[in-house]
C-alpha cells in the first residue's frame, strides 16, 4: 500500500484523537515497536501491540480482534518497508484510522544477494537511500507479496525491512512517534518530545553496550549465517560479514538446495563458528547446514519480537542487548 512509504504529511494538520483527557489508542504492529512507542508515549498512551511477544511476525495472521484493535485505534504505527505485509487488510477494515510509518529517514539496505560488488571499502553492504525519499522501496510490498507469496527476498522487495537490530535507526523511530503523537495530542508535545530525547539517551547507552560486549569477538570471526535474513543492520553497524540467511527473506521460505550446498561450502571456507537461529523460528534446514558443516546451530536469538515479561527480551533495550552477548559468547575464541 503505497501511502505506507509516505512521509508525515498528514500532520500538516492535527487528526481527531482519543476523548478528552483519556490516552491516545496506539496499536503497533510489532512487539518491539510496542515497547518503543510506549517509552516515548508514557502516561499518555495505550499501545497494543498487533504481533504479540513471541510470536513469528512472518507466520502470524491477523484475528478478528485485532481488526477491532485497528478500528478503535486514535493512532496505528508501522515499521515499513514491506513489513506489514498483512496490514493493507487491516486498514481497509478501518480506512479513517491514521497510519504512521515510523521507518521514514532510516537509511535502507538491500536484501539478500551479499555480492561483495555491492560492498563498500569495509566489507559492508551500501546503503540504498533513505526510507520515505522518492524511488526508495517504492514498490507496493503488498503487491509484490501477493505476487511473489514467500519467495525468498521477493517478499519484502529489494529493502530490508529489519531495521531495528540497528539502535540508531530506533533514535529514529523515537523522534517519528515523538511527532506522530505531539500532532495527534498537541497538549502533551512537550512530553512526547522529553521521553523521546530520554529514550534515544538510553539508546545511546545501549549501543555502546553493545560495543562493548561484541569486542570479545575478533576480526576473523566477525561473520554471521542466520536462520533467516535479519541481522543485515546490526552486522553493518556492529561491523560484521554477514553472509547470509538459510531461508532468505521469510522464516517461511523453504531454501533451494543447491543454495543450502553452496551455503555450506561457504561456512567451511570461511570458518563460520556458529548458526543463529530465533526462537520463535527454529528451523530444521539449520541444523542440517550445521551439521554438515561440522558447526553448532545458536537458537536462542529472538528476530521479530521481544520475549515474554519475565523473559531475557522483555524490552528493546534487553532485546538488543541479548542477542548481542549471545553472538559473543558463540563467537568469541
Amino acid at each position: 500500500m503505497k501511502r505506507l512509504a509516505l512521509l508525515f504529511l498528514i500532520f500538516l494538520f492535527p487528526f481527531g484523537a482519543g476523548a478528552q483527557g483519556e490516552p491516545l489508542k496506539v496499536v503497533a504492529t510489532s512487539s518491539i515497536l510496542a515497547d518503543v512507542a510506549r517509552s516515548v508515549g508514557g502516561e499518555y498512551v495505550t499501545v497494543t501491540a498487533l504481533i504479540p511477544a513471541g510470536a513469528d511476525g512472518h507466520a502470524w495472521q491477523p484475528r478478528p480482534a485485532d481488526v477491532l484493535h485497528v478500528a478503535q485505534a486514535d493512532l496505528v504505527l508501522a515499521v515499513g518497508i514491506g513489513y506489514e505485509t498483512f496490514l493493507g487488510q487491516l486498514v481497509d477494515n478501518a480506512a479513517d484510522v491514521p497510519q504512521v510509518v515510523v521507518s521514514n529517514g532510516i537509511p535502507i539496505l538491500p536484501f539478500g544477494g551479499h555480492n561483495m560488488d555491492d560492498h563498500d571499502e569495509a566489507g559492508h553492504e551500501e546503503y540504498i537511500g533513505l526510507y520515505g525519499e522518492a524511488g526508495v522501496c517504492a514498490d507496493d510490498p503488498h503487491e509484490a507479496t501477493a505476487e511473489a507469496g514467500h519467495d525468498d527476498e521477493l517478499a519484502h522487495g529489494a529493502c530490508d525491512p529489519h531495521v531495528w537490530t540497528d539502535p540508531t535507526n530506533v533514535m529514529i523511530w523515537a523522534d517519528n512517534i515523538a511527532a506522530a503523537f505531539a500532532a495527534a495530542d498537541p497538549d502533551h508535545a512537550g512530553e512526547y518530545q522529553a521521553n523521546a530525547a530520554a529514550y534515544r539517551e538510553q539508546l545511546t547507552a545501549l549501543d555502546a553496550d553493545v560495543q562493548a560486549a561484541l569486542a570479545v569477538v575478533p576480526e576473523a570471526r566477525r561473520v554471521l549465517v542466520t536462520n533467516h535474513e535479519f541481522l543485515g543492520y546490526f552486522a553493518h553497524h556492529y561491523g560484521f560479514t554477514l553472509i547470509g540467511g538459510i531461508l532468505g527473506a521469510t522464516t517461511l521460505d523453504e531454501p533451494d538446495p543447491q543454495r543450502l550446498a553452496a551455503l555450506v561450502k561457504t561456512v567451511r571456507e570461511l570458518g563460520v563458528p556458529a548458526i543463529f537461529a530465533e526462537v520463535s523460528a527454529a528451523s530444521p534446514f539449520a541444523q542440517v547446514v550445521a551439521q554438515e558443516a561440522g558447526i553448532g546451530v545458536v537458537t536462542t536469538l529472538y528476530s521479530e519480537s521481544l520475549s515474554a515479561a519475565d523473559g531475557p527480551a522483555a524490552t528493546y533495550l534487553d532485546y538488543l542487548r541479548y542477542n548481542a552477548q549471545q553472538i559473543a559468547a558463540a563467537l568469541a575464541e
